[in-house]
């Protein structure tokens, strides 16, 4: 490891690594009496994956069910009708992690303001895909659907729906409104671009009702990955995450068909968008069918909106037609209330958090407050649970393959040899110990070593170590030898040096801050780099314009073929390196651009993944191992450090807060902690 290079700055904003580092890294997840946290400890000093059971055998449903004070006063005042009626013949039973919980309190939690919505997502949705995962993330198991099969060699997936299942205000949930969700929403231009994860090899996949409660989705050719598409982060991955952005996989026929012109008419809908201040119907259906805005929005979560996340308290109660009870049949969740108080920043959650404000809280705790939430466990009656990610690369630095509003700077970024000078040119220590306080992992793009995509330890450094000399060799092999007077190479056309642009901006660490350190340290080969701050919005137009050269971030380092956004070109806002090649590859060649002869082997791994997904399980871990390979060869990201605890990677609870899981699989792909299933926690008396 090089002499540090970070400056005094950056010394007093990471301060409380001095100190604290250590305490992150050898501190055990602690249980107070009476606590949260789970007893035992594993390797490396943390406890074991756990959390609670879904029971799929119908022999062990509970034959009768019992609700809240609240739902139970308002049946006898005739305002709700009663508790098995409201969850139906199917509920989803839930095994809660150590003991039946009791009803009442409230849980209270803090967001950053209106871009926050994901705080709701992680937490409070239930989740409400269809299908989703055991507490340990190896089995997609029925959800919000009570049965599901493959059938005719993978082609066919046929969902079976909980029958009695109603939406929050009532209305039966049925076949149509996947149905609705699929002809009217996803497949509508003026409301949505379609959903990538029904669309294989080109094709569409085809959404048949069999019946109210059984719906088939029929593919062109095998698609095994399916169900796991429905369980996890997707667009198909349920109502709460993707409403609002036209996906979702399902949406309330009953009531967003009132804003759709197909079931009322365009001059109809037209007015209620102007009457509610929203310039076209289509921006007014999806604003309508926005979970964190419209209180009015039937809902299949746990907890619904009363108070709308633009209006500081967010506030969610519980659902009265839940189908979530525990093993005994009490209806979930117990606890019937959750508050939101907006922050100012994660300074201020920070210090509230130490004063005891919270009684759960995940999102937008900075990794650099650790050792101060630790040390200050006692005085807030919380513990601390760290969950660090097997999935997640914490920093990565992307590189726009497709750039090319200055054609130097892209066909440099398009050459093998530079782009893996400028790995070279990085000491990925220095950014593990001062942005992950040392939690990390020094890496290039590969998966953890225990993916089953795992290449090897060999590769974890496959043009990943810091070698100076070695990067100066490429980039003088490339032709770029003059310099300036201070030492920056000059460009190809002789205008100036060689300058890179990265957008930086505030995330799970302080990417601005990685930006500059990345400056500091490619000075030694000669490259030097312009720092642009730019906020959420403005990030996303200049991705999608594909104005941006590099840009730090998280990824998710998981299955590939699933979850490609970060490995190779994807159509989203996660695509950086190369959004006119997603189009290219997704269109057959009619939008978009084809990536050139120096990216061959970019276009072979897009091929591959397509190839991938309907390719039986042993072919498909080899064609998945085999995308890694060449994208930490080609060095199409720079991995930095990952599998740290950057990305929700630690979660506080109160002590007094039942249920809570000493460890969770910390995963993007399951929206954790969502997979600590909530609506179990209960307080202890």
């Amino acid at each position: 490891m090089g002499k540090p290079d970070f400056s005094r700055r950056d010394f007093l904003a990471q301060s409380l690594f001095v100190g604290g580092g250590a305490l992150v890294l050898t501190s055990c997840t602690s249980s107070p009496p009476g606590g949260s946290g789970g007893g035992k400890v594993g390797a490396g000093g943390l406890p074991p994956i756990e959390g609670p059971t879904i029971i799929t055998d119908p022999a062990k449903f509970p034959k009768t069910f019992a609700e809240s004070p609240a739902f139970a006063g308002m049946v006898k005042a005739g305002r709700l009708p009663p508790v098995a009626q409201r969850i139906g013949q199917d509920p989803l039973v839930v095994q809660p992690l150590r003991e039946i919980g009791t009803y009442g309190g409230e849980i209270r939690r803090g967001y950053l303001g209106v871009t926050d919505f994901q705080n709701a997502n992680r937490f409070c949705s239930g989740p409400d895909n269809l299908l989703y995962w055991d507490y340990q993330r190896k089995t997609v198991i029925p959800n919000i659907a009570r049965a599901f099969e493959l059938s005719d060699g993978d082609k066919v997936l046929t969902i079976q729906l909980r029958r009695g299942m109603k939406w929050s205000d009532g209305h039966p949930f049925t076949a149509d409104d996947i149905i609705f969700w699929r002809e009217d929403i996803s497949l509508d231009s003026d409301l949505s671009l379609g959903s990538p994860s029904l669309r294989i090899n080109g094709e569409e996949v085809k959404v048949e009702k069999v019946d109210d409660h059984t719906v088939r989705y029929i593919s062109p050719v095998p698609n095994p990955l399916l169900p796991q598409l429905l369980a996890g982060w997707t667009d198909i991955g349920g109502h709460a995450q993707w409403g609002a952005q036209g996906g979702g996989g399902f949406a309330p026929k009953h009531y967003l068909s009132k804003f759709h012109p197909k079931y009322t008419s365009k001059s109809e809908v037209e007015k209620l968008a102007a009457a509610a201040g929203v310039k076209s119907w289509p921006a007014f259906f999806l604003r309508m069918n926005d979970w964190s805005l419209n209180t009015e929005l039937p809902m299949l979560t746990p907890w619904k909106t009363t108070r709308a996340i633009n209006s500081s308290p967010w506030t969610l109660e519980a659902n009265p037609y839940s189908i979530w009870v525990d093993a005994k049949g009490n209806q979930l969740p117990y606890i019937p209330k959750i508050t939101m108080r907006e922050a100012g920043g994660p300074q201020v959650l920070t210090l509230r958090a130490v004063s005891g404000e919270y009684d759960f809280l995940d999102r937008k705790l900075s990794l650099s407050s650790m050792s101060v939430l630790l040390k200050n466990q006692k005085r807030g009656d919380y513990t601390i649970h760290r969950t660090p990610s097997t999935t997640v690369i914490d920093l990565m630095l992307r590189l726009n393959l497709a750039y090319k509003k200055d054609k130097v700077i892209g066909d440099l970024l398009r050459d093998v040899d530079f782009r893996r000078a400028l790995s070279l040119g990085l000491d990925r220590n220095q950014f593990n110990q001062t942005f992950l306080l040392g939690t990390g992992v020094p890496t290039a793009v590969t998966p953890h070593e225990s993916s089953p995509f795992f290449l090897g330890p060999e590769w974890r450094t496959k043009w990943a170590t810091y070698d100076v000399a070695r990067a100066n060799q490429l980039l003088d092999k490339i032709g770029l030898t003059k310099k300036d007077a201070a030492g920056y190479r000059l460009r190809p056309d002789g205008k100036g040096r060689i300058k890179l642009d990265h957008m930086g901006g505030p995330g799970f660490v302080d990417y601005t801050a990685v930006g500059e350190m990345i400056k500091r340290q490619w000075k030694a080969i000669g490259i030097d780099v312009v720092n642009r701050v730019v906020a959420g919005g403005l990030g996303v137009q200049d991705i999608f314009a594909n104005q941006v050269v590099l840009q730090v971030n998280a990824m998710a380092a998981d299955d590939p073929l699933i979850k490609p956004d970060q490995l190779l070109p994807t159509n989203n806002v996660q695509g950086v390196i190369g959004i006119p090649y997603a189009k290219w590859f997704d269109t057959g060649g009619k939008k978009g651009e084809e990536p050139p002869e120096s990216l061959r082997l970019l276009r072979e791994a897009m091929e591959l993944r397509r190839k991938g997904l309907t390719a039986p399980e042993p072919e498909r871990l080899a064609i998945g191992k085999r995308i890694y390979q060449m994208h930490a060869d080609q060095v199409w990201s720079i991995g930095l450090a990952g599998f740290g605890m950057s990305v929700y990677g630690f979660y506080l609870a109160k002590n007094r807060l039942g249920n809570v899981p000493a460890r969770v699989v910390s995963d993007e792909f399951v929206k954790s902690p969502t997979n600590a299933l909530p609506m179990t926690f209960y307080y202890k008396k």
